[in-house]
């Protein structure tokens, strides 16, 4: 139980400073927008139009669902769903390595694909090559990680991140082809030359990918959600591993402490309700834009001319002012996702390390979370995307190969939340039975996308 000075459970906020406690689903929405949102987005419009639409919204509502059971567990305990993961039934620490294994291919195609993406704005207005300016991103990237100093990136990309979107909603309404066209593509069928190596990446980086619904946790917990709150002032905001004596006894609150927890587990809702509707309100206005302007030209979004190609989204309706802000919107974009996914994957795989280490030492604490940070920021995300960008990794084929081991490991994230929130939570916080479902067709939906993958691209 808590220091009895301390309550473990405060009540939620209300009126006005709910809005500052946003924060993490904002984090959220902007970790992934250069991705799903901004890139894939465009280019997937420019092949298929409008007949993906249905696939958009039900990846949107899927991901919304998962989005909330993930905060439902992080909410409730405090501690990050790669906690929860460790702990289930089974192996040894099986589910933490069926998690970190995958997304150590995925750090480092992401982040190689990030830094390229951001430098394919830069050469648009500085001089230099593509390759060089990919290399100074990325390593400046992880200087401002490696010390803390990318708050100010952050609070530009929010800016930025508004700024467009206005920008780009504002100008799909007026290209605006009608409703029937859309209309058409909201019937569930595949188009006639659908490649799924394309299809893939997008869904599994649209709004957010496996990764980044982890990482939702941990930036709830942060922020101090419900009983993450205890944590969180008690050990005075520490970076380090949550060990099951730093969390709080959720199996004997008050009546109070309960209606407290309810309160912050409707903010969580709405918060992430909230962002999701502004994800999809830009990508319904990226797939008019693609669809209307890129499609007839044939244009599609790659290599060192991602940004250029881009730029036509908003040039094409308000000529060099709209080039000249969508250019300065993308190099944000992919800068800050790339800031993000650096902050993301060293705290998840930093984690995961140190669960898997104590495992093999008996759980005594010999190394510290901030090393494994520091190895992984260092390392993986540092080395291994620096050589890729040095050998010329193709910006859009090293994020097409994170967002198709995305999509597939997304069902895996489904069917562990469904697991732990009904069995870990305590029984007046767990989901209703139509939730569990709606949890488990996340994981249906995502793996039939993914085995149709498989099927068609190795089996055929």
């Amino acid at each position: 139980m808590a220091d009895e000075d301390l309550t473990v459970v405060p009540p939620a906020p209300r009126g006005r400073e709910v809005l500052a406690w946003m924060g993490p689903s904002i984090i959220w929405m902007i970790s992934a927008i250069a991705t799903g949102e901004l890139l894939f987005t465009p280019r997937i419009a420019s092949l298929y139009g409008y007949s993906v639409l249905w696939m958009l919204i039900l990846a949107i509502f899927f991901k919304t669902v998962l989005s909330i059971e993930i905060g439902r567990y992080a909410v409730v305990t405090g501690g990050s769903l790669l906690q929860g993961i460790r702990d289930l039934p089974g192996p040894a620490n099986w589910g933490v390595w069926a998690i970190v294994l995958p997304q150590v291919i995925v750090a480092v195609a992401t982040i190689t694909g990030m830094a390229g993406s951001a430098s394919s704005a830069i050469i648009l207005v500085l001089p230099g090559g593509f390759t060089a300016w990919a290399a100074i991103i990325l390593l400046i990237s992880l200087a401002l990680v490696f010390f803390g100093r990318y708050q100010g990136v952050e609070r530009a990309s929010i800016v930025m991140a508004l700024l467009i979107i206005v920008a780009l909603v504002t100008s799909a309404g007026i290209v605006f082809p009608g409703l029937v066209p859309l209309a058409a593509g909201l019937a569930p069928a595949l188009p006639p030359d659908v490649v799924f190596s394309e299809i893939l990446p997008w869904l599994g980086f649209v709004m957010s990918g496996a990764a980044g619904l982890v990482w939702y946790s941990y930036w709830l917990t942060a922020r101090g959600y419900g009983s993450a709150y205890y944590s969180v002032h008690r050990r005075g905001g520490e970076e380090k591993v949550i060990e099951e004596e730093d969390l709080p006894d959720i199996a004997h609150l008050s009546r109070g402490e309960k209606d407290h927890m309810r309160g912050w587990l409707r903010l969580m809702t709405i918060s992430t309700t909230v962002a999701a509707g502004i994800v999809l309100l830009l990508l319904v206005a990226l797939l008019i834009l693609g669809t209307e302007l890129l499609r007839p030209e044939g244009l599609l979004p790659q290599g060192p001319e991602v940004t250029a190609v881009l730029s036509v989204l908003l040039g094409g309706i308000w000529g060099a002012p709209g080039v000249w802000l969508m250019i300065l919107a993308a190099f944000f974009a992919f800068w800050s996702t790339l800031i993000a996914n650096l902050d993301g994957w060293t705290r998840m795989l930093g984690q995961g390390s140190i669960f898997i280490a104590r495992q093999a030492r008996a759980a005594r604490r010999w190394v510290s979370m901030r090393f494994y940070r520091y190895v992984y920021l260092i390392g993986l995300m540092g080395v291994l995307p620096l050589v890729f960008i040095l050998v010329r990794l193709e910006p859009v084929t090293a994020l097409a190969i994170a967002g198709i081991i995305e999509a597939i490991q997304i069902p895996v994230v489904a069917f562990m939340t469904v697991y732990l929130n009904r069995r870990m939570l305590p029984i007046e916080f767990r989901p209703s039975l139509l939730v569990t479902v709606l949890t488990l067709s996340v994981g249906v939906f995502f793996a039939a996308f993914a085995v149709y993958y498989i099927a068609t691209e190795f089996l055929s």
